[in-house]
């Protein structure tokens, strides 16, 4: 008797496990033809259009894995193997995203890493790098954003070696666009990536796209990477108050905005390593205020875009312009130059 209870119960326990692996399977199966017809992208767009049930997204969002997404790891750069992203295909609508991995278990205050992706993933402006899905696979967490083109530090080597130079209005936009994704992160309290060339793309439309700052989450400090000045240096974009050790604080941006508009007109860093100087030397002059040599050597820039790049490399931090002056003053330009 005791055997045939044990056989009836094993049977129905059996059952009950086809029957989830068979739900499973068929939950599995809608969210691949959703994201087929869909795409990526415009889930993310529907999370904030429609009023999906939060159950439903979460899903769609979460029930990823790295094994739909074919990573391209030809001619990898030295940024993205040190913080390990990666120009990625989908599997699933055959689109072109980047995908972040990030070691939980090695992270070394892994609490304060997951609220700064839950923060980076709800971040919603049209100059910064969009986060499309986020899911966990064991101990590592896998962030899928949209693709971003060159970074103006390879836009500014590019017109270097062709002697092109980028015109007024264009400037303008750039740091238009800059101060109104900065300004979006001000509001909701969030701190940027550090504000330089290699942090900042231009897309084909003529338009910012800021990184998300969790391209480079943990930071090479956490991740103890040797800086190899021969092969990645590519100018100080640092503040004088940051090099000095005092925390972040908006009046920073706005420094390194300027080091960023300065090497857009002159197509060269404002803070380098010239030959037969070292670092310290470039920091000491930093700390001190002194200027860069060519800052007042233009031929095809207004006084304007001159005057804000001296005013935003002021050695105190009270002053500099607000990013919210910057953007007025900017927006004024680009309403002048369009009835021009």
């Amino acid at each position: 008797m005791g055997t045939v209870i044990a056989q009836e119960g094993f049977r129905k326990r059996r059952k009950i496990r086809k029957q989830k692996s068979e739900t499973t399977s068929l939950c599995k199966l809608c969210r691949t033809v959703i994201i087929k017809n869909m795409g990526l992208v415009r889930l993310r767009r529907a999370r904030k259009e429609l009023s999906l049930p939060r159950t439903i997204y979460y899903f769609l969002w979460s029930a990823s894995s790295f094994a739909e997404f074919e990573i391209q790891s030809d001619n990898l750069s030295r940024d993205m193997r040190v913080h390990r992203f990666y120009p990625t295909r989908s599997l699933l609508d055959n689109s072109k995203v980047v995908l972040k991995c990030i070691d939980v278990k090695s992270a070394s205050a892994s609490r304060s890493l997951l609220r700064t992706v839950k923060t980076w993933t709800e971040v919603d402006h049209r100059n910064i790098m969009k986060v499309l899905l986020c899911f966990t696979e064991k101990d590592t967490v896998g962030i899928v954003l949209e693709p971003f083109p060159k970074s103006l530090h390879q836009l500014i080597r590019d017109y270097h070696k062709d002697g092109v130079k980028l015109c007024e209005r264009l400037l303008w936009k750039i740091i238009y666009q800059i101060c109104d994704g900065l300004l979006y992160l001000q509001r909701r309290k969030i701190v940027p990536p550090d504000i330089e060339t290699r942090t900042l793309s231009l897309t084909n439309n003529g338009d910012i796209l800021l990184h998300n700052l969790l391209v480079y989450t943990p930071s090479e400090t956490e991740l103890n990477v040797c800086v190899d000045v021969s092969g990645s240096f590519s100018g100080i974009f640092v503040a004088p108050e940051r090099i000095k050790g005092q925390s972040y604080s908006t009046n920073q941006d706005s420094w390194s905005l300027g080091c960023v508009v300065y090497e857009l007109m002159h197509l060269e860093p404002a803070f380098s390593l010239s030959k037969g100087e070292s670092m310290f030397e470039v920091l000491r002059n930093i700390v001190n205020g002194v200027l860069p040599r060519k800052l007042y050597e233009v031929d095809c820039y207004s006084s304007d875009v001159v005057t804000l790049v001296v005013s935003c490399l002021m050695k105190e931090p009270r002053l500099r312009p607000t990013t919210q002056s910057v953007f007025d003053f900017a927006k004024e330009q680009l309403t002048s130059t369009r009835k021009t």
